[in-house]
């Protein structure tokens, strides 16, 4: 084989890689997607819009998130839209600066809540010198997203109220979990649309004042922890998919037996990062399909009821 023709067999194959890449991603616009990044014990998420945009919800410990973004978008694309960072503590905080590091940002969002640790340091150094916009995320903001066939996914805040926030930069509390971020997100309808609840590690005694209304999916809070789901938040919100983020043969125990037995007593279907890998729930605004690394997709139709949602909310657009 002379050195023409391998050069026209590598470029031969660059050029399909690049093919198959723009194919794949041009395939999946349209829809909202949710992947839940397989980063160990924390958590690490990715919401890509229909339109396009890209946010990045905590990133685990360690490195592994820009893999999980990697995988998930296109490999030319080195821009995040959003990122935000629940509350600051490692298991949620520490990819985040590998995140900062190796794509440009365009707006940081941070309750603002601080610690004394060397990794969060590290993180106000990264976001310092990233430039990007920053934005303190509280009850009853509204984030309209973009806008597809004349749907617009939206991220309603709930948690925390701008007298909480007021309340912590006075006083830092000794345990952050308190103090993260809990938002729902909307594509669809206002009533047989998708939604979800994204609740941190946030406490249940918080969380059952939170969920006013049914969604599909619910991420379970603090990993599965028995602090974070109880019989009311899921009388609640009524999901049919729970979403576990948890590292394999974790030191705490995560999930507790006690949240996988309520989840089971309703039918609700689990899904895991420590079991299925990373997970995918794609949405068109009326059904949605889920996928994980380690199992086939599994199509779920049934749409959650809505109960009017009548708060009145500040807009802001990304």
């Amino acid at each position: 084989m002379t050195v023409k023709q391998k050069v026209l067999i590598i470029l031969s194959l660059v050029f399909f890689a690049l093919g198959m890449s723009l194919i794949w991603h041009t395939t999946n616009l349209g829809n909202l997607r949710i992947i839940a990044c397989d980063v160990g014990q924390g958590d690490g998420l990715l919401i890509i819009t229909p339109g396009g945009k890209q946010i990045v919800v905590d990133g685990g410990p360690g490195d592994k998130m820009t893999g999980c973004l990697s995988s998930h978008m296109p490999f030319w694309d080195r821009s995040v839209d959003l990122v935000l960072n629940t509350h600051p503590q490692e298991d949620h905080l520490e990819g985040l600066i590998g995140v900062l590091a190796n794509y440009k940002v365009a707006m940081v969002a941070t309750t603002g809540v601080v610690n004394e640790t060397e990794l969060f340091k590290e993180w106000q150094k990264a976001v310092g010198n990233e430039g990007a916009k920053v934005y303190t995320p509280k009850a009853g903001d509204s984030l309209l997203l973009d806008s597809n066939r004349g749907l617009t996914p939206k991220v309603d805040v709930l948690w925390p109220t701008e007298a909480k926030l007021a309340e912590w930069k006075a006083n830092p509390p000794k345990d952050t979990n308190q103090t993260a971020v809990v938002f729902r997100l909307e594509y669809g309808s206002p009533v047989g649309g998708f939604c979800a609840y994204f609740t941190g590690d946030v406490p249940k005694e918080i969380l059952e004042k939170l969920v006013d209304k049914k969604c599909q999916v619910l991420k379970i809070a603090h990993h599965g922890s028995k602090t974070g789901t109880n019989e009311k938040i899921l009388e609640e919100s009524i999901p049919n998919l729970a979403i576990i983020q948890v590292g394999k043969n974790n030191r705490f125990g995560h999930p507790a037996k006690e949240v996988l037995d309520m989840l089971a007593s309703r039918n609700i279907k689990t899904v895991r990062t420590d079991i299925d890998g990373a997970i995918e729930v794609d949405s068109d605004g009326k059904v949605y399909w889920v996928k994980t690394v380690k199992q086939n997709y599994h199509t779920f139709i049934k749409s959650a009821k809505f109960k009017a949602y009548k708060k009145v909310i500040m807009v802001l657009v990304i």
